[in-house]
């Protein structure tokens, strides 16, 4: 007995030798590393550092610990480091992932206005933007009713992932309008075929509520090529959906030269420009595009020279058919109908004749001749010294008489 006290003795004696003389003793599960941590979601980053109880800078993350910070949930993770006496050892932890954060977001209306007969807005409709880590889902706290007139508050509810919500409300007022819009000015109409037809001119459209209604207008059973009495409807709408429409014919007559006045010609000229030119455009610009359209769309022939503005002009926009004259008149009509500067100018007459145009849009005179040369040559905006070198080099193409225009470029 006495034996196996001695033996005791020595065992703790040894024991607190040991601990004196400086070996660590440490507990797996409560030293050194946290068992769980907390971070938002969406935070810049984790540190290894942010699970440890004290800093130890031999510390990392094992190689298959892995987590997402932009999504939440419980991460197992693994943190080795190297323990005094006991070398590297592994610790379990584990990453929670929360987010307690609301949505923020934004609304695309201060309020709303609208009329009964209008498509219900959604609740997205309204959310202009949202901030949140996850995914959102975009509801109304509760149920409205658009279709009836009446005043009252929406709320708009955005909740993320988490189960966390944020709200805001918009005051809404729905407008009752029953009473259809009015259009006036519709009368049979007569034009030739191949005319440029003005089928809005002197139709104005009205509305009780709605300041600007929008009208359509059928032409589809409309052949203006041929000639005939076809159907014309117009279509008025106004925003709150009521429709009002009104019809009448279009009688297509032969075309004729003598249809061809400058109310008639100034039309077809504005129907192109409404398709080539833009509203951003500069008149450089705009007589770039003049100048394309009536080399691409007129054919050359040398039978089909008139000399009057608007007779040449008519055959150049309707049969798409002239010579330099019916090229230049066209170009000059559409020049003049867009504000931009011109002249014509005239070869001196040898064999041949040759028309062509100057224009000014600010810079001083440039020529342009809206004729394809005959070796492809576009003549766009030319300075007079290039003009002369090309006639030149061309037998005297474009020779004419400085003395009866103005200094060119």
């Amino acid at each position: 007995m006495k034996r196996k006290i001695i033996i005791l003795l020595l065992a703790v004696g040894l024991i607190s030798g040991l601990c004196a003389g400086g070996l660590y003793y440490y507990n797996e599960k409560t030293d050194l590393v946290y068992s769980e941590v907390y971070i938002e979601a969406g935070s810049a980053e984790c540190s290894v550092q942010d699970f440890l109880k004290k800093e130890e800078k031999t510390a990392s993350f094992t190689k298959d610990s892995t987590y997402d910070l932009n999504k939440v949930g419980d991460y197992p993770l693994k943190i080795t480091c190297k323990v005094p006496v006991f070398g590297e050892k592994t610790f379990k932890t584990t990453l929670h992932v929360q987010d307690t954060v609301a949505p923020e977001f934004s609304l695309t209306e201060d309020s709303i206005e609208m009329y009964t007969t209008a498509e219900a807005p959604t609740a997205a409709d309204l959310v202009e933007s949202v901030n949140d880590v996850s995914n959102c889902v975009i509801d109304f706290k509760d149920e409205y009713d658009f279709s009836k007139k009446g005043s009252f508050d929406i709320t708009v509810v955005v909740t993320d992932e988490a189960g966390n919500s944020s709200e805001a409300s918009i005051p809404c007022e729905v407008v009752e309008d029953v009473t259809p819009p009015e259009i006036a000015g519709v009368e049979p109409l007569q034009f030739a075929q191949g005319d440029a037809i003005s089928y809005k001119k002197n139709i104005v459209v009205t509305d009780d509520q709605d300041d600007n209604p929008t009208l359509e207008v059928d032409t589809s059973e409309v052949n203006s090529d041929k000639r005939g009495v076809y159907p014309v409807k117009y279509i008025a709408t106004d925003s709150a959906g009521n429709v009002t429409e009104k019809s009448t014919t279009i009688k297509i007559v032969s075309a004729k030269i003598s249809a061809a006045t400058e109310e008639t010609v100034n039309a077809m000229a504005d129907e192109i420009l409404a398709e080539i030119i833009k509203d951003d455009m500069s008149q450089l610009e705009q007589a770039r595009a003049v100048y394309n359209w009536v080399v691409d769309n007129i054919t050359y022939s040398e039978s089909a020279g008139i000399d009057d503005l608007y007779s040449a002009a008519y055959k150049g926009m309707y049969n798409r058919i002239g010579d330099c004259t019916v090229k230049q008149k066209t170009a000059e009509v559409m020049l003049n109908r867009l504000g931009i500067k011109n002249m014509e100018i005239e070869k001196i007459r040898d064999t041949r004749g040759h028309y062509w145009l100057l224009i000014d849009v600010g810079e001083g005179w440039y020529h342009y001749d809206p004729n394809l040369q005959l070796d492809g040559t576009r003549i766009f905006y030319w300075h007079d010294a290039d003009l002369w070198a090309y006639s030149n080099s061309h037998k005297n193409t474009h020779n004419y008489d400085p003395s009866k225009y103005p200094p060119i470029q």
